[in-house]
């Protein structure tokens, strides 16, 4: 299967259509404790990493699974591994990302703030 979309014109992505793009990001200590609301997730990211990344994802997405994961490791001592499209440096943190059943994006506002 291939995917087309316009990478300048963002405007009419069919994605978008059903306001469903909803994702949810966690940040866990080392005891699995989730510090998420005192916490901010930067990702940075090479170019080419990015588009790794990106299709990858796209790829994940074409065979969706609720539960389905993969797990990105940094680089460790004796241990280069690429996952998801990407190298994580040494001093990356672990990413994981999963398939979820995040619901519509209005599932997410309250109604009173809703238009």
């Amino acid at each position: 299967m291939r995917y087309e979309f316009d990478l300048i014109d963002d405007e009419h992505d069919e994605f978008e259509q059903l306001a469903d793009n909803v994702g949810t990001v966690m940040v866990f200590d080392e005891s699995w404790e989730n510090v998420s609301p005192q916490s901010k997730v930067m990702i940075s990211l090479s170019r080419n990493a990015m588009i790794g990344l990106g299709t990858e994802l796209i790829r994940m997405a074409h065979r969706f699974e609720i539960g389905n994961h993969m797990h990105v490791d940094p680089i460790q001592e004796g241990l280069v591994c690429q996952s998801m499209g990407i190298f994580l440096t040494p001093e990356s943190s672990e990413l994981i990302i999963a398939c979820g059943d995040e619901l519509d994006v209005d599932s997410y506002i309250p109604p009173e703030l809703q238009e």
